[in-house]
């Protein structure tokens, strides 16, 4: 398990691309988020299972204090190497978002990339309440997470992307448990040399699947205040990525 995050962590970036090419317009929602839904000045921030740094380094682009955790090494090799190339001041460190000791130190906590997901409805219990010791009074959490019905798309998707001279063909599918709301992502990885050799990884996760009225409920036994908006805007019936706001 978790391929993606250690044999392939210096893919992520390459097969995430189009994800990278949007995150700015991502953390502009965040930081309207930070401007209307805080109860503090956002200056210190904590982002949780930061992978590769992709919103952890466009953070800090815009000045803010921040500190990236991840529990893969090989991701956090990835991402210190991308900050000392942009002269970036990030403090990455290896961790498990349930352990975390930090006690209100950050005026927010972020959770990019579906990351939430990876945890049940007991683990997500103890993941708020981390979060919610970590963060300062008035701080704010932010997690988004994808609406796991896309209209019937369950089939897989095969699309190509390129790192150097390497060529990355990339196959998804995914298998649905909707009595366990259980979501099997599964992903394989070839990666083409170009002598025309071939590398080939599969990724096999099981992540747990949450409404938007199931999250807000388990946060507001955490929180003082709980929202949920949807694709970088107030939640509407057709969004397909939500977002997690949760005041301490």
């Amino acid at each position: 398990m978790h391929e993606l995050y250690t044999a392939l962590a210096e893919y992520y970036d390459a097969i995430y691309r189009r994800r990278v090419e949007r995150v700015s317009q991502e953390i502009d929602f965040v930081e309207g988020l930070f401007r209307e839904d805080a109860e503090r000045e956002v200056r210190r921030i904590l982002d949780l299972a930061c992978g590769t740094g992709i919103p952890t380094l466009e953070l800090a682009r815009r000045g803010y204090h921040v500190t990236g955790l991840d529990l893969h090494e090989e991701m956090l090799t990835v991402a210190r190497r991308k900050a000392e190339r942009e002269g970036l001041s990030v403090e990455f460190i290896r961790g498990n978002a349930l352990e975390i000791d930090f006690e209100e130190e950050f005026d927010a906590i972020t959770m990019f990339f579906s990351s939430i997901m990876y945890f049940d409805d007991s683990t997500i219990q103890e993941l708020f309440n981390s979060v919610k010791w970590a963060l300062r009074p008035g701080g704010i959490f932010i997690a988004d997470f994808p609406c796991w019905y896309y209209g019937g798309r369950d089939g897989p998707i095969v699309w190509d992307e390129r790192k150097g001279d390497e060529r990355l063909i990339i196959t998804d599918w995914r298998e649905i448990e909707p009595a366990f709301q259980k979501l099997h992502f599964k992903r394989l990885v070839q990666i083409v040399k170009p002598d025309g050799s071939v590398r080939a990884f599969m990724v096999d996760d099981e992540l747990n699947i949450y409404t938007p009225r199931e999250m807000r409920l388990l946060a507001e036994k955490h929180f003082r205040k709980v929202k949920i908006y949807g694709d970088l805007h107030e939640l509407r019936p057709s969004d397909r990525r939500y977002w997690l706001v949760a005041v301490k």
